[in-house]
């Protein structure tokens, strides 16, 4: 038996080698991990020392303006308190960029900042500089097919200590199914928070899909001095990849705490697809469509997920246009 297991095990490796790539032992990986997490942890300490408390929005989109403009209309009316908030875009054309431009004069003289800074064809260098320029605790991605669907006050979410607690907007009890892995799912189990009664804790990675995806750029309060480490040692090219990365650390979350409230808070509208890095299903409403309607006055008429209870974080929808006044 043991002259069996050692012939599998050569025999691997070789196979492994002739790939490229190197068979470790469970121990040898488990240890690779504890060195990996600790060479964070030291970093991570260094960047906090840097920072003040605090909560900010990066927002990623390529080729969205009104969809984008969707995403920050909905953020200004349902957000009590929000929080300054980056633009990182691309563009394909100069019509995508003066639209840009539109979306950026609507939403320039409000109660807080929104920075729009164009991604000039390298995504990774755009982030790390908008990162470098943020100065407290605490982060949360969005993506441009995002909408807010219901009221809430984000200082209760600003305040949470996103070095041991993971909180997802888009999270809630309702949710029975994943839309991008294209099965129905149980949510986990919950236990009220001492911090408010809106507020439910789980453990992440108790089920699948969205509930075992902490670092997701779709709603979830992050630690700035976390993504900015994990940032700076990854390799990535754009926003799927750069999530993809993230999610190489899942061993930094296994006992984080995961957050969400009663009634998920935000909701993705796949009505697209403007990037080839991952095939993502999606609908099939084309960016020009779209930007056609833009360019004739209209936006998207959000007031029909007013109350709406999402049972997937990613629902299509019919999508209704209304003309911006």
């Amino acid at each position: 038996m043991n002259f069996f297991r050692t012939a599998v095990v050569k025999l691997s490796r070789k196979f492994a080698a002739y790939f490229g790539g190197t068979l470790l032992s469970n121990i040898i990986y488990k240890q690779i991990l504890i060195q990996r997490a600790c060479a964070v942890k030291e970093l991570v300490e260094i960047e906090c020392c840097k920072l003040e408390q605090g909560l900010v929005c990066v927002v990623f989109s390529k080729d969205r303006a009104l969809q984008l403009h969707a995403l920050l209309n909905t953020y200004f009316i349902c957000v009590k308190n929000p929080v300054p908030v980056f633009v990182i875009y691309a563009v394909s054309s100069d019509e995508h960029e003066k639209a840009y431009r539109e979306v950026e004069e609507i939403f320039f003289n409000r109660s807080v900042t929104v920075t729009f800074v164009n991604e000039s064809h390298n995504f990774r260098t755009s982030l790390l500089s908008v990162l470098d320029n943020v100065k407290v605790t605490s982060i949360f991605f969005l993506v441009d097919d995002i909408v807010f669907i219901r009221p809430f006050d984000l200082s209760i979410v600003a305040n949470l200590d996103s070095r041991h607690t993971t909180l997802s907007l888009r999270h809630s009890p309702n949710l029975r199914r994943s839309y991008t892995a294209n099965v129905s799912q149980l949510p986990p189990n919950f236990f009220q928070s001492e911090i408010s009664p809106d507020l439910l804790m789980f453990a992440w990675f108790e089920r699948g899909c969205e509930w075992s995806d902490p670092w997701s750029v779709d709603g979830h309060i992050l630690s700035t001095a976390e993504v900015r480490v994990l940032s700076r040692i990854s390799k990535f090219k754009a926003p799927n990849s750069y999530e993809v990365a993230l999610k190489t650390f899942n061993d930094l979350m296994t006992q984080r705490v995961g957050v969400c409230f009663r009634e998920s808070k935000i909701l993705n509208l796949p009505i697209n697809r403007v990037q080839n890095e991952i095939q993502n299903l999606s609908g099939s409403v084309s960016a020009l469509f779209l930007l056609e309607q833009w360019n004739n006055g209209m936006m998207i008429d959000t007031s029909v997920f007013k109350d709406h209870i999402p049972l997937a974080p990613h629902e299509e929808h019919v999508i209704k246009f209304k003309r911006r006044s």
